[in-house]
């Protein structure tokens, strides 16, 4: 389910739980709406959320490709004994 319909479905979901007459309901959703408004600027801050999954999946494959280039460099340096590595 996208973050949208999760939204919409949520105060929905609290006011079927909660006692619709009792005063407490407004001030539930309206915190609950704060919240959701928090999430939303965290969300739009994350970076790479503006690509599309795509060229997020193809930014992945290279972050994972850069990885693996520097995990071969490190084990070839540490077989060739070019420096020690603290025993602890």
């Amino acid at each position: 389910m996208e973050l949208s319909g999760l939204m919409v479905l949520t105060p929905a979901l609290c006011l079927c739980s909660m006692d619709k007459d009792s005063p407490d309901v407004h001030q539930d959703l309206n915190a609950l709406k704060t919240k959701f408004q928090e999430m939303r600027k965290v969300v739009s801050a994350m970076p790479g959320i503006h690509l599309s999954p795509e060229r997020q999946q193809q930014q992945l494959h290279r972050l994972r490709e850069q990885v693996r280039t520097k995990n071969e460099l490190l084990q070839k340096y540490k077989s060739l004994c070019m420096f020690e590595i603290p025993k602890e």
